[in-house]
């Protein structure tokens, strides 16, 4: 390639969905495991029992059913309809995502040529296709490529209403960004800001128009009913489903814990922290830039922040700043808050390669790309695909001796702390525990409640975290006084039969 766009929009959606693809069929282990087997355990409930979309079950519910305060579950109930002709194959949920993805990788080219031109259109859909975030979550057991499918699907149709007061266009922007807002609450603010934007700018290639102009359609914006009406139908649905998922947790006594002090979204101590500021940075730099993008976003911001395209793009921009700043804590542990800022960053990298490359001989372009992805997957290949190739083959024998030698109903206490990806990769349902909460008194509670086998690793505590070492040595010492106990010693992981354990331990 070199340097300059060739025609047609297949070469960044089939590079994106070829980047995607790889490891398709792996079991859903890795980076946030934890989040991906929650979603996997909802598909497969939905699927197993036919429950309604409204009565999402998870595996950590010890004895009961499992029902659980969730977001909106549409993703793995869409999985679950795919997996009543298939029976249980998660690579059908990994690819849902990689459609889902490769769909809005088309939708940022139109983005960018809507915002700027073709050309930065183009190499916006490459900067998406090939960022290592974009990858890995385009490809994992989770809504998120779901989600950024249906906000970039709501800015695109947002800018045809505009255009051309198509009515179908206002439903789909509604369809989506109320989607949006049900499988994460904060879309409704990063992408509520930038379909303002949209709104109120007439002409997003020109020069902005001045503020004053900008403030008088808000006015008028303000003024009329169908913008309270899309607005308030919207909000309305979320909020009900929202009360309902709250409803449903109290109910179980399970939740995610969206709500109340327990969630500790973010603190003061948090946002003066300048290493978690600097950490995010980093992050953004490297996993969602792969470097040689950031320089790129810089120039196209500084070429388009005085037209209307770019205060779009800026706009989303700074919804995900004061996002990041309403949730400080979560957005520093889960990565795929920071996922969002594709939306935006592409077309604006697209901009500023696009002002970049003509000036230059032909091979510092081609040194850039080659580059550009040659860093995005090493990135892949060390920090994600590599660490699904570790934990599969630490976890998926335990897994599987359950999956074959255990009944259905078998009750397991996975002694993985919070962590349900065992559960999930077993497919059983139990209770999870953290190797120093492991008591007589609980063993007994769980085997009254109908627990059988107590399960985990050696060395790990989580499936990404080592078990300390004082643990592991009373997990051996648990396991060696078992008659029935099976243990795989390449492995370093365990079986046990919790009637074994009674009474003497």
């Amino acid at each position: 390639m070199s340097g300059t766009p060739p025609k047609g929009i297949w070469w960044p959606i089939g590079l994106g969905t070829l980047l995607r693809l790889f490891q398709i069929w792996m079991p859903v282990l890795g980076v946030h495991s934890w989040r991906q087997a929650d979603t996997a355990a909802m598909a497969r409930h939905f699927s197993q029992n036919n429950t309604p979309i409204w009565l999402p079950q998870i595996d950590w519910g010890g004895a009961s059913a499992g029902f659980v305060e969730s977001e909106f579950p549409i993703y793995p109930f869409l999985v679950s309809r795919m997996y009543a002709l298939t029976g249980v194959q998660e690579w059908l949920g990994r690819g849902l995502s990689v459609l889902c993805s490769g769909l809005t990788i088309w939708l940022v080219i139109r983005l960018g040529r809507r915002w700027f031109n073709p050309n930065a259109g183009w190499w916006a859909g490459l900067a998406f296709a090939v960022a290592p975030l974009g990858v890995y979550f385009g490809r994992t057991f989770q809504a998120e490529a779901l989600l950024l499918l249906c906000a970039a699907a709501a800015l695109e149709s947002l800018s045809l209403w505009r255009e051309r007061r198509s009515r179908w266009a206002l439903a789909l922007s509604w369809i989506g960004l109320t989607i949006a807002g049900l499988i994460k609450v904060i879309p409704l603010l990063w992408l509520g800001l930038p379909m303002l934007m949209v709104q109120l700018t007439a002409a997003p290639r020109e020069r902005a128009e001045p503020w004053p102009t900008l403030l008088k359609r808000s006015i008028r914006l303000l003024s009329s009913a169908w913008f309270w009406l899309y607005i308030g139908t919207s909000l309305a649905t979320v909020a009900a489903w929202y009360w309902h998922a709250h409803n449903l947790g109290q109910s179980s006594g399970l939740s995610f814990g969206f709500w109340g002090a327990g969630a500790d979204r973010s603190s003061a101590s948090l946002l003066l922290d300048a290493n978690s500021w600097i950490n995010l940075l980093l992050r953004v730099v490297v996993r969602l830039l792969a470097v040689v993008g950031a320089p790129f976003l810089l120039l196209g911001l500084h070429k388009s922040w005085r037209t209307g395209g770019g205060q779009i793009a800026i706009s989303g921009m700074v919804g995900l700043l004061l996002c990041t700043i309403a949730t400080m804590r979560s957005s520093t542990i889960h990565e795929y808050y920071q996922l969002p800022l594709l939306l935006f960053s592409s077309p604006l990298i697209g901009l500023g390669w696009q002002c970049w490359q003509p000036t230059r001989p032909r091979w510092q372009p081609r040194l850039v790309l080659s580059l550009g992805l040659a860093i995005s997957i090493t990135v892949l290949s060390v920090d994600y695909w590599g660490v699904e190739q570790r934990q599969s083959r630490a976890w998926m024998p335990l897994a599987r001796t359950i999956r074959n030698e255990l009944p259905e109903t078998a009750r397991i206490v996975s002694v993985t702390s919070t962590d349900p990806t065992l559960l999930n990769l077993a497919r059983r349902q139990g209770w999870l525990i953290s190797s120093k909460q492991l008591t007589p008194e609980r063993l007994q509670r769980w085997q009254a409640a109908g627990a059988t086998h107590l399960a985990g690793s050696f060395v790990w505590d989580k499936t990404y975290r080592p078990m300390p070492d004082q643990r592991e040595q009373r997990l051996r010492t648990l396991a060696g006084s078992s008659p029935n106990a099976w243990i795989d010693q390449r492995r370093q992981a365990y079986l046990i039969p919790i009637d074994d354990l009674q009474p003497q331990h």
